[in-house]
């Protein structure tokens, strides 16, 4: 435990020194107060908006997730170009330890904000129990993030570059909800196809624990392959 906190530690030591990972730190926060003054505000203005709610809240959790998937990305990358990754293999800390706490670290904050995001927002309620179901949820993003950017990006430009192109790709499963019948399911093996699923299904009152379900074993499975790469290509184990 006490290295746990000493690695939290001196990850945010590292984030305030840098000020595009501040800004990143403070996306959530700025985020849902965003939902929380603005969209209503507007939906005052223009009432369609109003109809569009649930996805600005999906679009709203994903992004505040993913803050902290993007800022341990670069904190590793930078480590990575430091060698100090190289270095842990001779230290006590096994590189499991390690790409667990990592995960865990981005996990845990992702979750926490967007928790924070559906709590707070006053925009679409899904209710205390399935808020803490979309949390977990939105949670794992981080650390899918994580692993495609610090496995694949050779250096912080190009994992900007990643970052870009993977924020598009787990947006892409809210045009879902706009296609007829079984085409939504096209969009299945996203992981993040779920977790609105779930959110829609929330507000529904139906089948969030199926959707809660096969979103963590897409999950898990992606997990279990990107780790295996990250560990290839980061640690040549």
């Amino acid at each position: 435990m006490k290295k746990i906190v000493l690695l939290t530690v001196n990850d945010f030591k590292h984030v305030f020194r840098d000020r595009m990972l501040c800004v990143f730190l403070l996306a959530p926060l700025l985020l849902t107060c965003f939902v929380r003054f603005f969209v209503p505000y507007i939906s005052e203005v223009y009432p369609i908006i109003i109809d569009y709610h649930i996805y600005i809240m999906m679009f709203g959790g994903i992004q505040t997730s993913i803050m902290f998937g993007f800022i341990t990305a670069f904190i590793i990358l930078e480590e990575k170009d430091e060698n100090v990754l190289q270095a842990i293999r001779v230290l006590p800390i096994t590189p499991e330890y390690f790409i667990v706490y990592r995960l865990l670290f981005a996990t845990v904050f992702s979750s926490l904000s967007a928790f924070l995001m559906l709590v707070f927002s006053g925009l679409v309620w899904p209710g205390l129990w399935n808020s803490f179901l979309l949390a977990i949820q939105y949670g794992l993003a981080a650390p899918f993030i994580t692993l495609i950017i610090a496995t694949y990006a050779k250096n912080k430009v190009e994992g900007l570059a990643f970052f870009k192109g993977i924020d598009l790709l787990i947006l892409m499963p809210i045009l879902s909800f706009f296609l007829p019948g079984l085409w939504k399911y096209l969009f299945s093996p996203i992981p993040m196809f779920w977790t609105y699923e779930l959110y829609s299904n929330a507000i529904k009152g139906s089948g969030t624990i199926f959707a809660f379900f096969c979103g963590t074993v897409v999950y898990l499975l992606i997990f279990a392959f990107l780790i295996s790469q990250f560990k290839k290509r980061v640690f040549n184990l």
